[in-house]
């Protein structure tokens, strides 16, 4: 049976099934006299037993609800985490539909034949726009070819650790691998490679890479990042000055870099014969002399 995508509160009027659900999300197990209890002195519905014990057994049915001893009920988790699944394909499908100028965070956006030319206003907006893209692209395509990254320095994990940890489990469910490349070498770049290690990204500090732009490639999109200076020469002084994670001025980072105004130019550029060639050169590296 597939999945059944009744959302709570959908409605204008909010039925029977909706307060079920809420009390069950809130307050678990529970057997049906007390879901009905919590419904009439909650919300002040005049309902009767026999309406919400029908409900019940109708989102048993449903495989919304399953039972949790003899007589309690609570909701099903597998429910739960496809309808979380469905809600975040959803969110990532319209997040990166071509209307550029919906987007917060992008000042200008082109497009020609196969390429695209975006412009940000900070890094933090970059990365929310290729996060949600690769995850498009994940999410929407039987494609498991490789996903390669050239970097000139790591730092993601520093603010988006649980999101990159869910994210390379999620891809390796998927079938699929991640290789990064990243110019530095400093005790940040060795830190957040140490992490991504880990977990089973593959990732090589100190490698001659991201020198005009930084990139990424999945499937046949390939995107070059380009930096503007200021950007690029502040978080390598950030980088290099910290001797250690524990002297990283993280709010300091955030504002002198991430969060600076500035034109980021992002192009991406639809070309599986560059892309491959990039994914054969980035996987080189990897290779046990």
């Amino acid at each position: 049976m597939g999945l059944n995508f009744f959302v709570p509160f959908s409605g204008t009027k909010h039925g029977v099934k909706d307060h079920v659900i809420t009390i069950l999300s809130y307050n678990w197990p529970l057997s049906v006299k007390k879901i009905y209890n919590l419904i009439r002195k909650k919300y002040s519905l005049n309902i009767t037993y026999q309406a919400v014990y029908k409900t019940v057994h109708e989102l048993i049915k449903m495989r919304i609800l399953v039972r949790a001893g003899e007589r309690n009920y609570k909701l099903n988790l597998k429910w739960l985490k496809d309808l979380h699944s469905y809600t975040e394909l959803t969110e990532t499908n319209y997040y990166t539909k071509k209307r550029h100028n919906l987007i917060m965070g992008i000042l200008d956006a082109k497009e020609e034949g196969s390429m695209s030319l975006l412009v940000f206003e900070t890094f933090f907006d970059v990365e929310k726009y290729l996060y949600y893209l690769q995850k498009n692209f994940v999410l929407n395509n039987n494609d498991k070819s490789v996903i390669c990254i050239h970097h000139n320095h790591e730092w993601r994990p520093l603010f988006y650790l649980r999101a990159e940890y869910n994210w390379v489990r999620k891809i390796q469910e998927l079938g699929g691998e991640t290789y990064v490349l990243c110019a530095g070498r400093t005790p940040l770049d060795k830190w957040c490679a140490k992490f991504y290690k880990s977990i089973g990204l593959k990732i090589k500090t100190g490698v001659n890479c991201a020198g005009l732009s930084e990139i990424m490639v999945f499937g046949n999109l390939v995107i070059q990042i380009f930096l503007p200076s200021m950007i690029k020469n502040k978080l390598h002084e950030y980088a290099v000055k910290s001797g250690s994670i524990e002297e990283l001025k993280l709010s300091r980072l955030a504002m002198d870099v991430f969060e600076k105004k500035a034109e980021i130019k992002v192009v991406i550029n639809k070309d599986s014969k560059l892309a491959e060639q990039i994914r054969k050169e980035t996987m080189s590296h990897f290779k046990q002399s």
